[in-house]
């Protein structure tokens, strides 16, 4: 039986494992002062980084068995800073890709889970990419999907 302290830190350990994908956490980061804000999300001088969070959870009951299967809907928070002397956005939807292609790479979160390839969708779905500020500076954002299954029993 995986818990969500597990997956989150599977889904966090496949996001970091992507070649420059900054500081990728297995839950979001608060601070009171912009310069510890920034601590957990800047690699060298680029805010690169992130966090997932768990957004909706359903349990079903496939069999007269006492096994279930659970279904659990994970967002995952993407920032990276705009890099004026590179074509910024080419190389942020790059780095979504990569992204995608881990995920595809490993369906079971490292054993975490059944699949990541359920009725709904496969691997990782791109909700939204567009401009914010974050911790003061423009940065690209995205909001990405995944969806995971596993059992648990009764």
């Amino acid at each position: 039986m995986s818990n969500s302290a597990q997956i989150r830190a599977a889904i966090a350990s496949i996001v970091n494992s992507v070649d420059g994908a900054g500081l990728f956490h297995d839950r979001e980061k608060y601070s009171k002062t912009t310069s510890k804000l920034k601590e957990f999300y800047v690699t060298g001088a680029v805010i690169a980084g992130g966090f997932v969070r768990r957004v909706g959870r359903r349990k079903e009951s496939p069999d007269a068995g006492h096994t279930f299967v659970v279904f659990s809907t994970w967002e995952l928070h993407y920032f990276r800073s705009f890099q004026e002397d590179e074509d910024s956005e080419v190389g942020f939807d790059a780095l979504l890709d990569a992204m995608d292609a881990a995920f595809d790479a490993d369906q079971t979160l490292g054993g975490t889970v059944d699949t990541i390839v359920t009725d709904e969708q496969s691997g990782l779905r791109l909700l939204t990419s567009q401009p914010a500020m974050f911790a003061g500076f423009l940065v690209h954002y995205a909001k990405l999907r995944l969806i995971s299954e596993h059992s648990e029993s009764a």
